[in-house]
């Protein structure tokens, strides 16, 4: 008996495309035995029920239908922030969240110090954000890299005097590093920032209090090697953070993150924990553009924005900036599938389409103008060429009445329509936030 078939959710974007909801419904479709996390504790992945709602960040978003989550050796893992998802989960009725909940014994772990240095760097970059979510995930990611010996590992947490050693060393690193930072350094409205930030790095209460939560994460939390999860009768989930266009390697830099979302690792692991099974790509975009804050988004369009964006998106904050919304960009989305190579998808999930039909009109860019040249799919564009572009614009009225109420014939004019762009099979419409909104075939 062993898992025969693994779903892998990926965003073909920068994020925001809808990851949460389309793991929750293809879920109730599948009744998995897991959702496997991928990433790290990151932004939130927002679910929308009858009775209540919940943006998930470690948890999976299954969770309601008390499908188990398991933060695989691919997840960076926040402690603190486990805790107070646990305490949010408590008030909507998920009342012992922790037995929902595995973790591989090697989960990274990120710390505040880790959170620090991320907030850190990027005020540091003044007027010249690169992005980030302020969590510090990269960077625990990134530090666990290059001194893996320092690193904190979800297996270490009931070791209350390594674990504070380890802080110790990550807060000192994050010290060596920033220490001579002032706020001639940085933008005026970054100094409160600052000043928290370095009361946090010289404060022992801090690190004591820190110490306990992480050992009091180490006792609620259940360690079980992923191929243990894998070992199960029945399929999986996986549920990743970040967009593939935020890729270490492939992404568009310097808006990367620092870790690697291609598909290709996800098989490369599970072939490593023995998964001998079928593994089916979904990719999820929205059937527009969205971005937070810094990077390229050549069809950004404020009117669209005014349209499209209130109800449908996570408030604005200092580190993942301005959100902005543009028509569906096939040169960005080809990027994204390009960088993938010979992963092929199985499917698409196209989300948010409700907003479309709340507009009336689907605005698509299927090529740029840039420097007076026309530019087509699957270029090689440099990151700054794309403050360049010119985007070239094609809008689909939606004039058929039937098109705004059945949800069938929807399904078949997108599916028509992007079939002449892409030559992934659409399998999935969302046309709400709820799973019975979300239209599969």
């Amino acid at each position: 008996m062993a898992t025969y078939k693994a779903y892998s959710v990926t965003d073909l974007g920068p994020g925001d495309g809808g990851k949460g909801g389309v793991v929750e419904a293809i879920s109730a479709h599948l009744l998995p035995h897991h959702i496997i996390k991928e990433g790290g504790a990151q932004g939130s992945h927002g679910v929308v029920t009858d009775t209540r709602s919940f943006n998930f960040s470690q948890w999976g978003c299954a969770t309601f239908q008390n499908i188990p989550t398991h933060l695989s050796d691919r997840f960076v893992m926040s402690p603190i922030g486990l805790i107070n998802e646990a305490v949010a989960l408590r008030k909507v009725g998920i009342y012992n969240p922790y037995w929902l909940l595995t973790a591989n014994p090697q989960c990274i772990c990120a710390t505040p110090y880790h959170q620090a240095w991320s907030r850190l760097y990027e005020i540091s970059l003044r007027d010249h954000p690169h992005g980030t979510v302020g969590t510090g995930v990269g960077k625990a990611y990134c530090h666990a890299t290059e001194s893996p010996d320092d690193a904190i590992y979800a297996k270490e947490l009931i070791d209350s005097e390594l674990v504070r050693k380890k802080l110790v060393l990550i807060r000192d690193h994050v010290r060596t590093m920033f220490g001579d930072l002032t706020v001639n350094d940085i933008l005026p409205e970054d100094e409160e920032i600052l000043n928290d930030t370095h009361q946090l790095l010289e404060s022992t209460a801090a690190l004591n209090d820190i110490t306990q939560q992480f050992c009091y994460v180490g006792r609620q939390v259940q360690l079980l090697d992923t191929s243990e999860i894998l070992k199960e009768d029945g399929v999986v989930v996986i549920e990743r953070s970040h967009g593939i266009l935020t890729d270490a390697e492939t992404g568009i830099k310097p808006y990367v993150s620092n870790l690697r979302t291609l598909p290709i690792f996800t098989r490369q692991s599970l072939a490593y924990h023995g998964f001998s099974g079928r593994l089916v790509n979904l990719g999820v975009h929205r059937a527009y553009e969205i971005r937070h804050g810094a990077g390229p988004m050549p069809t950004a369009e404020e009117k669209m924005r005014k349209q499209l964006l209130p109800g449908s998106q996570k408030d604005e904050n200092r580190w993942q900036g301005r959100v902005r919304v543009g028509a569906l960009d096939l040169m960005l989305l080809h990027r994204a599938i390009d960088s993938c190579a010979n992963e092929e998808f199985d499917g698409l999930c196209l989300t948010w389409f409700d907003q479309i039909r709340k507009v009336g009109e689907w605005r698509i860019c299927p090529a740029y103008i840039i420097n007076d040249h026309l530019v087509e799919p699957h270029s090689q564009i440099p990151a700054k060429s794309y403050e360049l572009a010119r985007p070239i614009f094609t809008s689909i009225a939606l004039s058929d009445p039937k098109l705004l109420t059945d949800n069938n014939r929807t399904f078949d004019f997108c599916r028509d329509i992007l079939s002449s762009f892409i030559d992934i099979p659409l399998r999935l419409v969302s046309f709400g936030p709820k799973a019975k909104d979300k239209f599969l075939k």
